[in-house]
């Protein structure tokens, strides 16, 4: 049965109830996608949510459609924070500070959830494990194709640094309480578009319990304007966040700075690959090069260089 957001006046007794979730969407001119993401959350199986949309200043017609989403769904708690265009966040931030839920569920507004999302969930959050982070796997849907993504392993403030991000900001439910503790994102801008995984190594340095769920939950949409098709730009900003953690990481020692150079270098090498892939193959020589001057033993980037020079795409 779903819970009722209000005063409980059985008994006399004036409470008000929590949810165990809330839905935090972040939308920024997002006419096209934002109904199809709510109705994602409308189909859940599980329906002891909020929702909280967060409209980062749009200039075209989102507000609009959440509104008209809203008349059509009146029996779905959904409160509209609006703000000044700040980035997604900022605006990540002002839902957390507006829900109130047990537990925030993260959705971008171009992605999607299965209908046994919050359901899946709920049950995980049932066990005497102090978990306060879920990430479950997804699907990737680029140009019309559907493959698996699978989360994890890494759980710990040391592997995610230095072996790399494994979870994805639409997949993961996170302890309120929690994340109101380490400061939400970072406002950071050189930060932008990697403020996900800064606030996962933030979570992870306090002690976070993550656990992962090997079920795809949900739908993560690759299109042309996403954050990640912007190559040099999301590097840049994915170096930023390594170097302010390696600044602060003890002991420097011979080891540690050798597993500095290798991330570093898997960084370069990624978006080698992801310019190779859309065939810029001038560009994706350089950040091989740039890769392999950090980790000159990569097979992985000797293999890649070698493809590019073939211009073989990936």
């Amino acid at each position: 049965m779903k819970a009722t957001q209000g005063l409980d006046q059985s008994e006399g007794a004036l409470t008000v109830k929590e949810w165990l979730f809330s839905v935090v969407i972040p939308a920024y001119n997002a006419e096209q996608y934002v109904r199809e993401a709510l109705d994602s959350v409308a189909r859940q199986t599980f329906t002891e949510y909020e929702i909280v949309v967060v409209d980062d200043g749009s200039s075209d017609g989102t507000p609009k459609q959440v509104a008209c989403w809203a008349v059509d769904h009146p029996r779905i708690e959904l409160r509209v924070i609006q703000q000044e265009h700040g980035g997604i966040g900022r605006a990540r931030n002002a839902g957390v500070r507006g829900a109130t839920g047990t537990y925030v569920a993260f959705l971008d507004v171009d992605d999607l959830w299965m209908e046994r999302k919050l359901e899946t969930v709920a049950l995980y959050c049932q066990q005497p494990k102090a978990v306060e982070l879920f990430c479950h796997d997804e699907w990737l849907e680029e140009n019309g194709r559907r493959r698996r993504l699978r989360y994890g392993p890494y759980a710990t403030y040391r592997q995610l640094l230095f072996k790399g991000n494994c979870l994805s900001t639409s997949a993961t439910v996170v302890r309120r309480t929690k994340l109101l503790e380490v400061g939400g994102f970072s406002d950071n801008p050189r930060f932008n578009g990697v403020e996900d995984y800064e606030l996962w190594l933030r979570l992870a340095r306090t002690g976070c319990c993550i656990e992962y769920i090997h079920e795809p939950l949900g739908i993560y949409r690759v299109h042309g304007r996403g954050i990640t098709s912007r190559i040099e730009e999301h590097c840049a900003h994915y170096l930023n966040v390594l170097e302010a953690h390696f600044e602060s990481w003890q002991p420097q020692t011979a080891y540690c700075r050798c597993l500095m150079r290798r991330r570093r270098a898997a960084v370069l090498r990624g978006a080698g690959r992801a310019s190779l892939k859309v065939g810029r193959h001038r560009e994706a020589r350089l950040w091989f090069m740039k890769s392999l001057l950090q980790d000159p033993f990569s097979w992985k980037a000797w293999a890649l260089s070698t493809l590019n020079l073939l211009r073989i795409s990936v």
